[in-house]
């Protein structure tokens, strides 16, 4: 921070004179920009050196100095400034508190004062600037993330997790008339593929690019359609314009698209919605639309009420039987797995086209199940076996192929967890080994050195080795020390500090009560 500057205003010249030599303000970071014998003449230089402190005196002629600080401040309230006043005028100086005057200070002026006063305005000005600083910091963060967080608003619409006051509340932050309008709008989620199969991760990142570029020039004249950005591959479109066809306009984007650029292009469309909340909905209908691409080909669109029969009964999907079933595949629980699938099976179906929908719903969260797991072998991802669930002919048919492909998923995940778990015991097993002479190892301190919970940790050592955390490591210490007294002369605590077991009284107890036997019998009978 350079140096503050300060005015001095008061009629006679000597307060004035003695206020600028009674201390030595460069040496206090200020500087004295002007003096001012009334208040007329302050106010120009307020405006002219814009000072960041003003000493000024209570009496003066045609303008008092209260009134001069009520003017000052009204136009510019960052300035800091302390009224000098002698000891009968005090009361009356005290009401220059209600319009904001910083401190006061009493003549006859002493340089202790002057500096008390000055120290605390510097710092009070520092934390000032150093906090409006920090202000502007955050506005330009917020600024520079604006456009995530527009984006990220939509897509917490999109799932359905915000309430109405919500929704209403955001989009008029982030600039959504359509959304206050409660017009009618239809949601849309393109897939995007390269159609050529010798294409690099670089060149598939910028065909991506440039179909997202061409997607914005396509809308760039409706100003009530929202283009976002799903993932390189996909994007979303909503569309709130009252005019236009969004199937129609879909159609000749694929078209535009697929002659210009070496892609293939899928299009899922959900049906209109009048209710702003219900954008889950349609995002989930554009969503299962999509994956209908599994039997209709590449370059299509696809409307989700075109594969719905009987408008009256529509196929619903639940979303929280879905959810579980992920989660039993996930851990590989195939019995359980089969239970939710029979659940969620458990209605009745008057068209294939319902229980095709429902099957792509299971098959769709089988899949996430394998790769968020990193799994992506012919068992999980098998296109024939995919065709043959969504062209099975009867609901019987279809629950028994989807059934073995949901058991096919659950054990290969099963399976690589096992593995995993397998592989994470050894790499436990050895840290203990190398580690047990540390007293404080224990299970949450070793859970935290593999980014694991206690509870996980003791529960796999409990499956894998067959004894708990502690009689683990209880076993494998009392291991190291019956070695330890075979082949070294070491005295019982001197063995106890080797395992990490600092006590030698409990070490002694534990090493009979493990044993069998005390040490110096233990030591007998090795002799």
């Amino acid at each position: 921070m350079g140096k503050l500057k300060v005015l001095i205003v008061d009629d006679e010249y000597l307060i004035r004179n003695l206020l600028r030599m009674r201390i030595n303000w460069e040496e206090q970071g200020l500087i004295i920009v002007g003096e001012a014998s009334n208040a007329q003449e302050a106010l120009d230089m307020v405006d002219k050196h814009r000072p960041d402190i003003i000493f000024t005196d209570i009496y003066m002629p045609y303008i008092n100095g209260i009134e001069f600080s009520s003017r000052v401040l009204k136009k510019y309230p960052d300035i800091k400034i302390v009224v000098v006043t002698g000891h009968d005028e005090f009361e009356y100086a005290q009401q220059s508190i209600k319009i904001g005057i910083s401190d006061f200070i009493l003549k006859p002026i002493r340089a202790s004062d002057l500096l008390h006063v000055t120290e605390q305005l510097k710092r009070k000005i520092d934390e000032e600037r150093r906090r409006d600083l920090e202000l502007e910091k955050l506005k330009q963060e917020l600024e520079n993330n604006f456009p995530y967080l527009r984006e990220k608003f939509l897509y917490q619409w999109l799932k359905g997790t915000l309430s109405i006051e919500e929704i209403y509340e955001k989009a008029e932050y982030f600039t959504f008339p359509m959304f206050n309008r409660r017009a009618a709008y239809q949601v849309a989620v393109i897939e995007i593929s390269s159609s050529s199969e010798e294409q690099t991760e670089e060149q598939l990142i910028l065909l991506g690019m440039e179909c997202r570029n061409r997607i914005e020039a396509f809308f760039s004249q409706d100003s009530e359609v929202i283009i976002l950005s799903e993932a390189q591959d996909r994007m979303v479109i909503i569309s709130f314009s009252e005019g236009g066809d969004l199937v129609d306009d879909c159609e000749s984007l694929k078209l535009i698209l697929i002659d210009s650029l070496p892609c293939f292009l899928n299009i899922g469309i959900g049906r209109k919605r009048g209710n702003i909340q219900e954008a889950h909905l349609g995002y989930q209908e554009a969503n299962r639309a999509l994956h209908y691409k599994v039997f209709v080909g590449h370059n299509q669109v696809v409307c989700f009420e075109d594969i719905i029969e009987g408008r009256e009964d529509h196929y619903r999907s639940k979303p929280e039987l879905l959810q579980q079933l992920q989660f039993y595949i996930s851990v590989g629980s195939t019995e359980r797995a089969a239970q939710m699938l029979t659940q969620i099976f458990d209605v009745s179906f008057s068209s294939k086209a319902k229980f095709r929908t429902a099957a792509m719903d299971v098959i769709t969260e089988c899949q996430r199940a394998a790769m968020e797991r990193g799994i992506e072998d012919e068992h999980t991802l098998n296109t024939e076996t995919l065709v043959s669930i969504l062209t099975a002919d009867n609901l019987p048919e279809l629950k028994r192929i989807l059934e073995s492909y949901v058991l096919t998923v659950s054990n290969t995940i099963n399976m690589e967890n096992q593995a995993k778990a397998g592989n994470l015991i050894s790499q436990v097993k050895a840290y203990l080994e190398n580690h047990m002479r540390d007293p404080n190892v224990g299970l949450a301190s070793t859970a935290a050195v593999f980014f694991i919970s206690p509870g996980h940790l003791g529960r796999l050592m409990k499956k894998e080795t067959g004894q708990t955390f502690v009689e683990y490591l209880t076993d494998i210490r009392m291991k190291r020390a019956e070695h330890l007294l075979k082949t070294t002369d070491l005295k019982g605590y001197e063995i106890g500090e080797r395992v990490g077991i600092i006590d030698p009284h409990y070490f002694s107890v534990l090493f009979k009560k493990t044993m069998g036997r005390s040490m110096n019998e233990y030591r007998i009978g090795k002799l």
